[in-house]
């Protein structure tokens, strides 16, 4: 009998040695104090204070999420920066959310949280991948750090980018893409006929004479941390095959591709930067991340405990954290820290990544922390961004990118168009007017209803053929055109509609005045 005992124990014991081990899920638990969910403009805010256990470990934590699901809503993920030209540059996240109002006028922020490490003490470049709009401002290093981008149809596409060389991209006055070519060689010549150079305001030799030569007005210059230009954007300022000493602000593009004088134009925008491959082809926003937390839904504990025992993965900071779940959700986290006289002690990796999965994340990577986690959301009623962390710092920090939760259509970019251009226009707009309630109408292409819309000067992207006006007092000249299509190129612009928009008390008096003519 008892030989049949010691049998039976050891074989639970292999059985038990050969189990997959669920402890870290049994030792992870969140009992919350204070649980509060509302709905922003349709984003979920979710703000928990509790006490979180992890194996031996007992801690009082705070934290912010939130998140919505962005291939069943109107909701994208925007890349963000407050660069200046030539330049990086830091700046906290309110700042950045008042650039991309800038950028995108047709978009409605409604919240976001910083993004990628960066070079804090000097240049604020980004450490890695930064992608706004498809433009690749900065490609990352060559040892291959994970990026996480997203595209048009709400997928969240992570990993390592991989690099296949400068390209000259030529984008019509309607940013159209004219053409794409591949860069052959930097700060050097043509080796034939079908080569193409690009030479830098670096270049400190000759440019010699015969060869063809573009000169470019840069708008925007940015290298990396060896003083590379990996991007590079401007308009034409002049063709020749004179020699040519290089000008700041200036790059040249060499190459008997250039021999054609419709090629590049004086309403072109030439920007040259890398292609990124490995997926990210057809990114249009993306940042850099920290850690791989989950992957397919298990936390990447093995990954934390194999970290040199100084890593940051070990150490208790506030966190920022960003996770997709099954359904298309992509949410955000950030765990306060540094102050445990609050009850705010800040998590671990391991920490983290389970907290993302308790929360549903699929996949999931950590962001820059400490004083960098910001989280921000906007007050519906004054129109205010507001933190929703504590910062760590005592006051937001700058920072050098973020992402953006943004609600609208994403303008269609880099659409491809024949060359040379032998498509037919759209027809232009009629029937424009405004109706009592300050709606704008128009009639416009009920196949393609793709718009730009320009109300004195100032141009944004329309998807229908209506739209509220909320205009300043004044007279407002506006005009509507169809945007072109791999088919049918833009439609030249609608005639001019005048709006008068009048002070409050002026309203008042031309309303009452509308009214006594009409017998009410």
């Amino acid at each position: 009998m008892k030989k049949i005992l010691i049998t039976i124990f050891v074989s639970i014991m292999l059985i038990l040695s050969f189990t997959p081990s669920t402890q870290a899920q049994e030792l992870f638990r969140f009992e919350h104090q204070l649980s509060e969910r509302r709905y922003v403009d349709g984003i979920e805010h979710i703000k928990r204070v509790g006490t979180m256990t992890y194996g031996e470990e007992i801690t009082s934590q705070h934290y912010n999420y939130l998140g919505v699901n962005v291939k069943t809503t109107d909701y994208n993920i925007i890349a963000s920066d407050n660069y200046r030209p030539y330049e990086w540059g830091m700046s906290n996240l309110v700042a950045h959310i008042e650039t991309a109002k800038q950028r995108f006028p047709h978009l409605d922020f409604v919240g976001g949280v910083n993004g990628d490490f960066y070079d804090i003490n000097n240049t604020g470049r980004a450490s890695n991948t930064h992608i706004v709009n498809f433009e690749v401002k900065h490609r990352g290093p060559t040892n291959g750090r994970n990026a996480v981008g997203f595209t048009d149809d709400g997928d969240m596409v992570y990993g390592t980018p991989s690099f296949l060389g400068q390209h000259l991209n030529i984008l019509n006055e309607y940013k159209e893409l004219k053409m794409r070519l591949k860069i052959d060689r930097i700060n050097q010549l043509p080796q034939n006929d079908l080569e193409i150079a690009i030479f830098h305001q670096n270049y400190a030799s000759e440019i010699p004479a015969d060869f063809h030569k573009v000169i470019i007005n840069a708008s925007d210059l940015k290298s990396d941390a060896s003083g590379n230009i990996n991007y590079s954007k401007g308009v034409l300022d002049s063709k020749t095959t004179d020699a040519h000493m290089m000008e700041e602000k200036t790059f040249v593009l060499v190459g008997k591709a250039f021999q054609d004088d419709n090629l590049i134009t004086s309403s072109d925008t030439i920007l040259v930067q890398e292609l990124l491959g490995n997926g990210f082809e057809n990114v249009r926003n993306a940042i850099g991340t920290g850690q791989l937390l989950v992957k397919d839904g298990a936390v990447q504990h093995a990954a934390f405990k194999s970290l040199p025992s100084n890593n940051m993965a070990h150490f208790r900071h506030p966190r920022t954290a960003i996770g997709q779940k099954a359904d298309g959700t992509v949410f955000f986290i950030v765990v306060d820290g540094r102050d445990a006289l609050s009850g705010k002690y800040g998590v671990k990796y391991s920490e983290l990544g389970e907290l993302m999965k308790m929360h549903g994340a699929v996949t999931a990577f950590n962001l820059d922390g400490g004083g960098s986690s910001t989280m921000l959301l906007r007050n519906s009623e004054t129109g205010e961004y507001e933190g929703l962390n504590t910062f760590s710092d005592g006051h937001m920090r700058s920072i050098s990118n973020g992402l953006l939760f943004a609600r609208g259509d994403l303008e269609p970019v880099f659409v491809e168009i024949p060359y040379p251009d032998t498509r037919t226009p759209f027809e232009a707009p009629t029937g424009l007017f405004i109706d009592s309630e300050g709606v704008f109408h128009f009639t416009g292409n009920s196949e393609h209803m793709e718009y730009v819309l320009k109300i004195n000067g100032r141009e944004q992207y329309l998807t229908k053929e209506t739209i509220s006006l909320l205009l300043a007092p004044g007279q407002h000249e506006i005009q509507v055109r169809v945007k072109g299509n791999a088919e049918y190129s833009t439609s030249p612009f609608s005639e001019s509609y005048t709006y008068n928009v009048h002070k409050n008390d002026v309203k008042i008096i031309l309303d009452l005045i509308r009214n006594i003519a009409q017998g009410n």
